[in-house]
Order: C-alpha cells, then sequence, then structure tokens
C-alpha cells in the first residue's frame, strides 16, 4: 500500500505545470448540455448569469487536454483551477486527449433535514465509459470529481456487466432498488485516493490526507446509513454505493486497490461482515439526531 502511494506520488510530481493555450469556447455544448441531467439546475443558473457570464477554454499543445469553462467567476481568477485540470488530466493519461466540459457554479452538495439524499444532494458530473469527455457542473470538489470522471471516461472502472451477478444480493439484503451502477463504490474510491495525493504537499502529507478521508468516510457512511436504512424507496442515483460500501471497500483497501474486478464476487459478504459495525456507528454520538439537520455531502475532507 504504502509503495503504491509513493509511486502514485511520484508519477503526480513529474507532472509540471502544463502549457496552456487559449482557444474559441464551445459554448453550443455548454448550453446544449445543460438541460436535462440535474432537473434544470444548470439551465437556470446560466440563464441568470445573463452579461455576468465568464467563457474560457485552455488547451495543452503537447497532450491535447482540453477543458471548455463557463463561470461566474472573473476570467484571469480561472487561470490556477483551469491549470490544475490540465496537470490531472496529463496525469491520468498520456495517450487519450481528455475533454473537460465544467459547469463552474456555486452549487454545494448540502442535505436538508428528514430528506433522504437523491442525485441533487450529491451528484456534480458524468462521464461515459470509454468516451473521452468529462462534464462536471459544480466548483465544490471539482477536481476530484474530474477525477472521478476521467476514471469512467478511459474505461478504468469496475465493469457494469461484473455488477449484475451482485446487485441483487444488495437490494435483497437493503429492500429496495438500487441504482445500477455498483461499481461507483470503487470509482468513487480510487477518486479519493488520488485525490489525496495529488492534493498534498509531500508524500507524509497524503498518508496524512487519507487517514482523514477515512475516518471521514466511516462518519459519512454512517450519517447516511442512518437516513437510508429501512428504505423501500427506489434510488435515484447511487447513494449506497457512494457512501456505503465505498467505506466497506476502504476496509480492504489492498485488494479493492491492486485488483479491483478480482474482488467483485467478495462485495457482498464483506457488506454483511461490516453491518454490525456500521449500525453501531449510526446510534453513536454526533449520528444520532444528525436526520434533524441539514448535513454536507461533499466526499474530500482537510486533513489539516
Amino acid at each position: 500500500m504504502e509503495e503504491y502511494r509513493r509511486l502514485c506520488r511520484s508519477s503526480w510530481i513529474s507532472q509540471k505545470k502544463p502549457m496552456m493555450t487559449d482557444l474559441p469556447v464551445a459554448k453550443a455544448q455548454l448550453l446544449g448540455r445543460a438541460n436535462d441531467f440535474d432537473g434544470g439546475h444548470t439551465a437556470s443558473w446560466l440563464a441568470s448569469l445573463e452579461t455576468k457570464t465568464t467563457w474560457r477554454a485552455v488547451r495543452d499543445p503537447y497532450t491535447g487536454h482540453t477543458i471548455h469553462c463557463v463561470s461566474d467567476r472573473p476570467w484571469s481568477s480561472l487561470t490556477a483551477d483551469l491549470s490544475l485540470g490540465l496537470r490531472l488530466l496529463a496525469w491520468m493519461s498520456r495517450r487519450v486527449a481528455v475533454t473537460w466540459y465544467w459547469w463552474d457554479q456555486p452549487w454545494t452538495r448540502i442535505l436538508p433535514s428528514n430528506t433522504k439524499p437523491r442525485k441533487e444532494h450529491l451528484n456534480g458530473g458524468w462521464a461515459t465509459p470509454g468516451v473521452p469527455e468529462v462534464h462536471v457542473y459544480r466548483r465544490e470538489e471539482a477536481h476530484k470529481v474530474l477525477i472521478h470522471e476521467t476514471i469512467h471516461a478511459l474505461g478504468l472502472d469496475v465493469d457494469h456487466a461484473s455488477m449484475d451477478p451482485i446487485r441483487p444480493q444488495f437490494e435483497a439484503d437493503l429492500c429496495h432498488r438500487l441504482w445500477p451502477h455498483l461499481g461507483e463504490a470503487f470509482t468513487e474510491f480510487y477518486a479519493e485516493w488520488l485525490w489525496s495525493i495529488s492534493a498534498a504537499s509531500s508524500l507524509a502529507d497524503a498518508r496524512k490526507r487519507w487517514t482523514a478521508q477515512l475516518a471521514c468516510s466511516e462518519g459519512q457512511a454512517a450519517t447516511v446509513w442512518r437516513r437510508i436504512r429501512g428504505s423501500t424507496e427506489d434510488e435515484n442515483t447511487n447513494v449506497f454505493a457512494y457512501y456505503v460500501l465505498k467505506w466497506v471497500l476502504m476496509g480492504h483497501q489492498v485488494e479493492v486497490l491492486l485488483g479491483p474486478k478480482r474482488t467483485v464476487s467478495h462485495w457482498f459478504e464483506w457488506w454483511i461482515a461490516a453491518k454490525p459495525r456500521l449500525e453501531a456507528l449510526a446510534e453513536g454520538e454526533g449520528v444520532v439526531g444528525s436526520e434533524s439537520i441539514e448535513i454536507k455531502m461533499g466526499m474530500t475532507c482537510d486533513a489539516l
């Protein structure tokens, strides 16, 4: 595990500041793709900007990675975020040029009190496996979401077909239908692992951040579980996979990070083994009563 972290960190450090060339913005794509994926929130935000809209697109001519962005922030204030985005893309792919479409809106992930989590409370992007395009529609955690969606775009996921035999086991145990893509548990786990390395100032800091990430994920799993356990309402997004099953996989991090596809057959037995601890955590201090308060659904944690 430590050697894998060291190798990932070494690879990240080797990615120098990218060359960044401005180019015409694909406004038609940013406008046309903002209609349906989030219930119209992004389209409404775009319409509300009127003359305050900032459009910017950049490309690294050496890697071919490209970003098209629309924002309510000034043009120059986007530079650091766009540069980091190009560097992350170069880190993740040296062979395939990826295009990132980014709706840089200040829409945070908040779950209201006495509400079960739905896609509007937690999702922040999408991608199609094997298609080198990434879409992110929040400013909050934009670069972690970029990593997550790039894993999809590059086909680094656990494939959907391997999930089909095990999903019915989870649904029978939970007594409601899950969103089909249980593999999101691995994708989010891997994204958070990579984020903890890229956001760190050193290898020691990466280790510290990951320790904090594990603790944060456990607390989130307990809080989300308290909201969704016993529910018979079908999911409309990957709530269980993102927060609960991801935490289960984190308890087997070496096996999952080094051979995710080979571990799929163990996911349900791992879930059953972890469930008593999760139930105890859901009855613990700081979690009891959380149903009646607003909670943050962001998935990255600051180690400092």
